[in-house]
């Protein structure tokens, strides 16, 4: 998915373009001219490095396990590291709102039964939070899908398409707080 945010400079009245892609482009996080992610790549980075190779080692062993007992055990053992982990993860993420309040994605989803992959790493969101920083007024959102249709036949070359319910609907609500002062 690719945005664009069309803002307004409340000073001078001029209108500022932000534009956003999902996720990564081509392997990188940051791209210059692109509104940037919500977490700090580097931290994420590191915490990806210190935990992956331990799930990696575990998720062999289930593999190679022949006793269920055992299995189970250590199943259950990589899962606490996981949740832990992605709890790290989701508590990295920086979201503002234009009240000046920040908060994280485990707070914003504490309530429901999980975070969905991929969640603060959508354009809306990147564009937005890249709004709030340089103290713009957002006007207008468009987000449209480029390239291939994805598996699911959800997203389709050249159309636009709304923020998703599932994953952005929480963080919107709270970023747009303030918005219209």
């Amino acid at each position: 998915m690719f945005g664009i945010l069309v803002c307004e400079n409340p000073i001078t009245k001029a209108p500022v373009i932000l534009k956003a892609f999902s996720g990564q482009f081509n392997g990188l996080w940051n791209a210059p001219g692109w509104a940037p992610p919500l977490i700090n790549v580097d931290n994420f980075k590191k915490a990806v490095e210190k935990v992956d190779p331990e799930l990696k080692e575990l998720t062999a062993k289930i593999k190679k396990n022949p006793d269920n007992s055992q299995k189970n055990k250590l199943i259950e053992y990589r899962r606490t590291i996981s949740q832990a982990h992605m709890r790290e993860i989701h508590e990295m993420y920086n979201i503002r709102n234009f009240n000046k309040e920040t908060t994280n994605l485990f707070n914003l989803f504490h309530h429901k039964k999980g975070i969905p992959a991929g969640t603060g790493d959508c354009c809306a969101p990147k564009l937005l939070n890249q709004a709030i920083i340089l103290g713009l007024k957002p006007l207008s959102l468009a987000e449209f899908f480029w390239g291939r249709e994805n598996r699911s036949g959800t997203k389709q070359h050249k159309i636009f398409y709304p923020p998703c319910e599932e994953k952005c609907r929480p963080i919107l609500g709270f970023m747009l707080c303030g918005a219209d002062k």
